[in-house]
């Protein structure tokens, strides 16, 4: 589609599928929802640069945007802008005559959130990592990154923890941060 490959993997489709089969809370379509508007924030500001992505690639892992080169800080801040400014207007400019509107600003919020964490592939991460390496030297900033990502991979278990303990653990949250551990040891392994 102008010149974008899209490609869908099937494990999308069965990610899709074992997440609405696992929500019994009947809200998990705002949360997926809230996961397409922050690909579009990073997708809608690259276009807006003059950039166009290579591919659109659909798997059980996300959406995940290919281009040329590494993504510029705004790019990579737009996906959590774009779920933060829908927080806000979903949550507090907006009449409340509907828990559907607050449903969704605050999947919004968690979705922003949780891809600023400096874990996995996350954009947290990457913004971090670039951060470091324009403010520190090359050794200390990878010194920074590696203490970065344990104090992230700390907080998403503290998280866990504590939703576990007050009875709102979501096995899609659990699931969630399990693959992104995964996925990052394994790319280290390599």
């Amino acid at each position: 589609m102008g010149g974008v490959r899209i490609a869908f993997d099937f494990s999308f489709f069965a990610a899709v599928g074992i997440f609405l089969a696992f929500d019994t809370s009947g809200y998990g379509i705002f949360c997926l929802s809230a996961c397409l508007c922050h690909e579009s924030g990073h997708l809608l500001l690259m276009l807006l640069s003059g950039k166009k992505p290579d591919e659109l690639i659909f798997s059980g892992g996300g959406i995940c945007i290919k281009q040329q080169g590494d993504a510029s800080l705004p790019v990579l801040a737009a996906g959590s802008g774009v779920n933060f400014v829908l927080f806000v207007v979903f949550c507090f400019l907006l009449p409340h005559d509907s828990i559907y509107k607050l449903l969704f600003g605050f999947s919004n919020f968690c979705v922003g959130a949780m891809n600023l964490l400096p874990i996995g592939e996350l954009d947290g991460k990457k913004l971090l990592e670039r951060l470091f390496i324009a403010i520190l030297p090359y050794r200390a900033a990878q010194n920074a990154m590696s203490i970065a990502e344990a104090v992230g991979y700390i907080a998403a278990a503290a998280v866990i923890v504590l939703l576990f303990f007050s009875g709102t653990l979501n096995f899609t949250a659990l699931a969630v941060i399990i693959y992104i551990t995964v996925v990052d040891i394994m790319l280290k392994m390599r």
